[in-house]
């Protein structure tokens, strides 16, 4: 039997709107206008998020610094925006790191400045689907 995707039906309903902003605007603008229409797109699909959202790196214990996530829709997962023309493998690693710092199952890799809008799930390593 195949594995339940998680957030199957939080994620179809942003990946709707990123479809919608892709579609809208198409691969040519910066990441930041991306952000903010698709901060549009979920206000009116009643889609509740939080912009900049931070986050505490700890370290022993210690709160050693802080990152700011550009996106996290539902309070569940964490959305990485790009407007770039190639991938780097440190982009998953970072959205990796936020999902563990901010110990959420569940982030999006997006990115629009591709002929194809690209949207890659990146499931936290550290949770369990019964945490």
């Amino acid at each position: 039997m195949a594995e339940e995707l998680i957030y199957k039906d939080l994620a179809f309903k942003i990946r709707k709107c990123l479809m919608n902003v892709y579609n809208k605007l198409g691969p040519g603008f910066r990441e930041e206008t991306y952000k903010k229409a698709l901060m549009k797109e979920f206000v009116n699909d009643n889609i509740p998020f939080s912009q900049e959202k931070p986050i505490p790196i700890k370290y022993d214990g210690d709160i050693i610094d802080e990152y700011r996530v550009d996106l996290v829709a539902f309070d569940k997962i964490i959305l990485e925006l790009k407007a770039v023309t190639e991938m780097h493998p440190m982009f998953e690693a970072q959205l990796l790191s936020y999902l563990k710092a901010a110990n959420i199952k569940l982030g999006l890799l997006v990115n629009f400045r591709t002929d194809k809008l690209f949207i890659k799930r990146l499931v936290n390593p550290r949770l369990k689907e019964s945490d």
